[in-house]
């Protein structure tokens, strides 16, 4: 069932990811507490991690014959990556006080790769 709407749920889920991140820097609530701790690192690794799993089960479920079980999750997280990195380009392109920030490209990798492993673990327990 899950594997079935994979699909829609990772894209519904990058779209909330390009509102958040896009979103004009005045639109965005500041809070000393959370700049203090860097608490948007991560939130960037949650959101990619997600979308890092998201992406893995949809293309674990898309019927295509793999080589091996683990291609799709490496191929959702490969995905989830080159997003964080086209998000960090457009906000530095995008003239809305947004700035893309390697560290946060970092956080969304770290992200992915949990996600990664996260499946991976599920996948071999289900084997």
């Amino acid at each position: 069932m899950a594997g079935r709407r994979a699909p829609l749920w990772a894209a519904l889920w990058a779209a909330g990811i390009l509102v958040v991140t896009l979103m004009p820097v005045s639109d965005v609530p500041r809070l000393s507490w959370a700049e203090q701790l860097r608490v948007d690192k991560f939130v960037h690794a949650f959101l990619f991690g997600v979308q890092g799993v998201l992406l893995g089960m949809a293309l674990a479920s898309s019927g295509r014959a793999w080589r091996s079980p683990s291609h799709p999750l490496l191929l959702g997280l490969v995905v989830a990556v080159l997003f964080g990195a086209l998000v960090e380009v457009l906000q530095e392109l995008m003239a809305w006080g947004r700035h893309g920030d390697p560290l946060d490209l970092l956080a969304d990798t770290l992200g992915a790769v949990a996600g990664f492993f996260f499946l991976w673990g599920k996948q071999r327990k289900a084997a």
